[in-house]
């Protein structure tokens, strides 16, 4: 399970004036992760992001997804020039000097992240991007430097693990299946699947969960990007 720290706000966001999430935009902080937490948190500097992740590997949430963070600039992808209305913000603490690394925990935090986001809001590829690639004029902005970027893509949009197992949600489940955070009912809601859709996971062992018609289990599906759902909505595909 991924833990995300919320005790940081920004105070730096606006409406997305109903403007639906179709993109992530990765940045680099271009200095220490306090120095960044404390510029996106402060109302003078007027910029944002929706998380920062520290090379450690935590994840801060500084602007709910629901609302615009203030990140993109002056950009333009595929038409669109305001980014910061469709786009999740997500900032990188690095120098980005080119040289300063990426370690893997920060690295294995952004995938985890990338990958739910992705899931949740069914964004493509190639509305992934660096902030170089849409920042206007054309070299006006360098990060994330130095980070590995088809390496990194790859990942988010791999395959389910070879010793996941393959799951449908049932037929019969005309509501569909929620995808939670947590093996447990009060478990943070990524999103949600329809009867009949697939779901790759493995059994773990998780908090009590009692639904008329179906009874009672412990049992639910973990994915590899740390999604759950209550295994008494699915059905083994043969």
């Amino acid at each position: 399970m991924q833990l995300i720290n919320t005790s940081h706000k920004s105070p730096n966001h606006s409406s997305r004036n109903g403007t639906p999430i179709s993109m992530l935009l990765i940045h680099a902080s271009a200095g220490s992760f306090a120095s960044a937490l404390s510029w996106l948190c402060s109302s003078a500097s007027k910029v944002s992001s929706h998380y920062l992740l520290a090379k450690n590997g935590a994840v801060y949430a500084l602007v709910p997804l629901e609302l615009a963070a203030w990140h993109a600039g002056r950009a333009r992808h595929n038409g669109v020039t305001d980014l910061n209305a469709c786009s999740v913000g997500i900032e990188l603490a690095n120098l980005n000097d080119g040289r300063d690394p990426y370690p893997p925990p920060q690295i294995d935090s952004a995938v985890l992240l990338c990958r739910t986001l992705i899931a949740r809001f069914n964004i493509e590829r190639g509305d992934v991007v660096r902030h170089r690639d849409v920042a206007l004029p054309s070299g006006r902005k360098t990060d994330p430097a130095g980070l590995a970027w088809k390496a990194f893509t790859d990942r988010l949009y791999a395959e389910p693990y070879a010793g996941d197992t393959h799951y449908r949600v049932r037929r019969t489940v005309t509501g569909g299946a929620t995808i939670r955070s947590a093996p447990r009912i009060n478990g943070a809601v990524l999103g949600r699947l329809r009867a009949g859709d697939d779901f790759y996971g493995e059994p773990i062992e998780g908090n009590m969960v009692t639904i008329y018609g179906f009874g009672s289990s412990r049992v639910w599906a973990r994915s590899s990007t740390m999604q759950h759902i209550w295994m008494g909505l699915l059905e083994k595909v043969t």
